[in-house]
């Protein structure tokens, strides 16, 4: 597939970080093609030429127009550019991330993983088989959930080759209520461990870093949104995420799916309510009809850093065109029996599982879970 050439803005009035950032940029991702102004007030004529940037980088203490200002302004008239606020204070800029000016914060002095975060998420969004209409409807909506800086720091360490787990017990211990879930987790009978643990390391390890991850995250959204109304609806889905990762994970086992497989099905479940609960949170501004739930989770997950598998098996609304089992068909599967309470396939789907010999194993299994319940 031919690789994405990524058009990035940088706008600072400082010219030293501006070179700087351009030589990063240029070292972590070569195929790119950098612009850079100085005065933010060039930023509206850039576009109205015609540039689209797939990424905005954007200095917060510019002066008028402010780099806020830029960057409400570029969710208008450029909605398909992730937009980055670089900034040197992260506390005093959440009410912009909460109205959806911006999508990342970048504290000066930069990191190179945040870099390489903000590159890697505009690379999936742009992989991913949504149309260009939902995209820019999503990249405009004015309250969609954030991530604090505690479960951020978390997905960091999460998104490295060898995350410290020493690391990653002090971000959990310092929130109770993520504690004791990842206990709870580890403990469960679909865990299939047959001692106790409440050593948190061990727990870790038993739930698996992808889960880890979706845990926190899901977590962290459904504290969020419940602050809101509509409690009985959230917690209809939050328990329908668990519910779907637990089977998603259990069909998995039993499909004979090795241990890693069996884990990102429970993160692919647990999180695939994300979208559903962003809209039933927001309903007076987003529009189901226009804006797919499933298209919706994809996008937020994009943006938080999760795998690329992950994302794309929320995006069940068609059939995959590979002929394989994969974490889409799962999630498909399990979709109809949460939502539908049956095997209620269209025909198309029906011929899918067939051809690729699932199809009775997973009547089997619907058959003999439906029993045990």
């Amino acid at each position: 597939m031919h690789e994405l050439k990524i058009n990035i803005l940088i706008i600072d009035d400082d010219i030293l970080l501006l070179r700087a950032l351009t030589r990063t940029l240029n070292r972590l991702c070569p195929n790119t093609q950098i612009t850079c102004i100085a005065n933010a007030a060039e930023f509206e004529p850039l576009i109205s030429k015609g540039f689209a940037p797939h990424i905005i980088f954007c200095d917060s203490m510019m002066k008028l127009p402010s780099g806020q200002y830029v960057l409400r302004r570029a969710k208008d008239i450029s909605p398909l550019a992730l937009r980055c606020l670089l900034t040197g204070d992260l506390s005093s800029n959440y009410q912009l991330q909460i109205n959806n000016a911006i999508h990342f914060h970048l504290i000066k002095p930069f990191k190179e993983i945040h870099l390489i975060s903000v590159l890697e998420s505009v690379k999936l969004l742009n992989e991913l088989p949504i149309s260009t209409a939902h995209k820019t409807i999503l990249g405009q909506l004015k309250e969609l959930p954030f991530l604090g800086e505690t479960t951020q720091n978390l997905i960091r360490e999460l998104n490295k080759e060898e995350p410290n787990v020493n690391l990653l017990e002090q971000y959990i211990i310092h929130d109770p209520v993520l504690t004791g879930k990842v206990l709870q987790m580890a403990n469960s009978a679909f865990m299939g461990f047959d001692n106790h643990t409440s050593n948190l390391k061990e727990a870790i390890v038993r739930i698996g870093l992808n889960n880890l991850k979706a845990i926190a995250v899901f977590l962290e959204l459904s504290q969020q949104l419940n602050n809101k109304a509509k409690t009985k609806d959230i917690s209809h889905l939050i328990n329908k995420g668990y519910k779907k990762g637990e089977l998603a994970q259990s069909l998995a086992k039993y499909l004979k799916q090795d241990r890693q497989t069996q884990l990102f099905a429970f993160a692919v479940g647990l999180l695939s309510v994300i979208g559903e609960l962003t809209i039933v949170c927001n309903e007076q501004e987003i529009d189901p009809k226009k804006v797919p739930e499933f298209s919706l989770s994809a996008y937020l997950l994009a943006l938080w850093g999760f795998e690329k598998i992950v994302v794309r098996a929320q995006l069940i609304d068609k059939v995959p065109t590979e002929k394989t089992l994969s974490l889409t068909v799962l999630h498909i599967i399990v979709e109809h029996i949460v939502t539908d309470e049956a095997l209620n396939y269209s025909l198309e789907e029906y011929d899918f599982v067939d051809e690729i010999g699932i199809r009775e194993d997973v009547e089997s299994w619907f058959l003999a879970n439906k029993a045990s319940n």
